[in-house]
């Protein structure tokens, strides 16, 4: 419901802005940069999958951790965000991972907290974009400032992570006393996964790694400016690509729908039509073939990971909404021994 409402939305801002040009926009876009930024976002998301496993490598030393694993878990949660809202994939590779090593009670906690650690790495790649965007474009006198505030949202769960063992703590033998003794343990698995940051062989491979998907997405965005016919725009450039990747991120911090889609498309014609005098159709044909090339390599890597696992998309979705903070209620008519499952 909330992609067909997304895409509704959007289907009405192109017929306002002229559904006609807006798709003769994306008619006229070449398909060989199209494919170009495609395969930047695949060789992105291999190089993402590399940073989680040296992050998580030291978070779980007594795990025997293999690379196949680790990059099937990402692309099964890259799938799962890309049709699910509020990021239910982050929740899904945890535990698909988890899965993997056997102890699951054990290491997704754990593993929760590694995810931590890639926020950090996410959040140093955004402070580089900004810099970027600083450095070569006007795009702070446009009105935009909203979008970099609302880019430090992120620093809330980092700091969850690490003061919320300190003020959870056991006080008294009550049921609650002990409830509350549960989740403390639980926060400092977590806590365990940001022993990358201590670790000086894994921690610059998972910097490095981490900055260079962004890179690679960076690079894909610049691509399909190409594509559209767009770069010899005044100021269409390397900072035009750095302050569409950071809006897209930074407005999916908590996505309404999958993938974010109508919010996605927003951001993208906020950026290039008031900061860089794109026209809104062609910054809507722009948005609308960037959230393309990221859903169909979502799809192409994360069907066969989810093949790979033997598990459905089905299957995944209930885990990931079972790991949501908020519980579900049984539904009507379903069997004891399913409801215990």
């Amino acid at each position: 419901m909330g992609a067909a409402l997304g895409a509704v939305l959007t289907y009405l801002a192109a017929a306002r802005i002229g559904l006609d040009n807006v798709v003769e926009s994306v008619v006229r876009s070449e398909g060989s940069w199209v494919l170009a930024a495609t395969a930047l976002m695949v060789a992105s998301l291999f190089l993402r999958a590399e940073s989680w496993l040296a992050i998580a490598r030291p978070a779980l030393p007594g795990s025997r951790l293999r690379r196949r694993d680790v990059t099937s878990a990402t692309m099964i949660g890259v799938l799962m965000s890309a049709t699910l809202p509020a990021r239910l994939g982050e929740p899904a590779r945890a535990m698909v991972l988890a899965r993997r090593t056997g102890r699951v009670r054990e290491t997704f906690p754990v593993l929760l907290g590694t995810l931590i650690s890639q926020t950090v790495l996410n959040l140093s790649a955004l402070g580089i974009l900004g810099a970027i965007i600083v450095g070569s474009t006007d795009l702070f006198s446009a009105r935009t400032e909203g979008l970099f505030l609302l880019s430090a949202a992120p620093l809330l769960i980092v700091l969850a992570a690490v003061l919320a063992p300190a003020l959870v703590r056991r006080n008294g033998s009550s049921r609650l006393a002990r409830v509350l003794e549960t989740i403390r343990s639980a926060l400092l698995r977590a806590r365990t996964g940001l022993a990358v940051f201590r670790d000086p062989r894994n921690g610059p491979v998972a910097a490095l790694t981490q900055l260079g998907a962004w890179g690679l997405q960076l690079l894909a965005c610049l691509a399909l400016f190409t594509a559209l016919g767009l770069e010899d725009r005044p100021g269409i450039g390397l900072g035009a690509a750095a302050a569409v990747l950071f809006a897209v991120n930074v407005t999916a911090v908590v996505p309404a729908t999958p993938s974010n889609i109508g919010v996605f498309q927003l951001a993208v014609i906020s950026v290039l039509s008031t900061g860089f005098g794109i026209s809104v159709a062609d910054a809507l044909a722009y948005g609308v073939i960037l959230q393309a090339v990221e859903i169909a390599t979502a799809v192409v890597l994360g069907l066969p990971a989810l093949v790979r696992e033997g598990v459905t998309w089905s299957d995944m979705k209930t885990r990931a909404l079972s790991s949501a903070p908020a519980r579900l209620s049984p539904h009507p008519g379903t069997g004891a021994a399913e409801s215990a499952h």
